[in-house]
């Protein structure tokens, strides 16, 4: 499965050849919210992916200057926070999280 990737504004833009959230072991690869938000504060956060799945909805991945991999951001049911669509999650992030690090934008073909 090939990805596309899409730059504007002040996104950077990378290719990947990987699903973004197939087979997600959701123990050790996530992080919530209040800890997203407690890393921005703390300006512990790389890199804020925009990651759209096979099913067309988007999710958030993160990159901590602390911790390696790549982290999705979960929901209080412990499942992946997901938007359907992009306007929405930009809103979100907007409104949320205030100033954030690069983000990366990974379209699916």
């Amino acid at each position: 499965m090939k990805k596309k990737t899409f730059c504007a504004k002040h996104l950077k833009c990378s290719r990947t050849l990987e699903s973004p959230i197939e087979n997600i072991d959701m123990n050790n690869e996530t992080i919530t919210e209040p800890e997203l938000i407690d890393n921005l504060g703390n300006q512990s956060v790389k890199k804020m992916m925009l990651v759209q799945g096979e099913n067309g909805k988007f999710s958030i991945r993160v990159q901590l200057s602390w911790k390696g991999g790549d982290l999705l951001l979960e929901t209080q049911r412990k499942t992946p926070r997901v938007w359907s669509s992009l306007d929405r999650l930009v809103k979100h992030i907007n409104s949320k999280y205030g100033k954030v690090p690069i983000i990366e934008l990974q379209l699916m073909e």
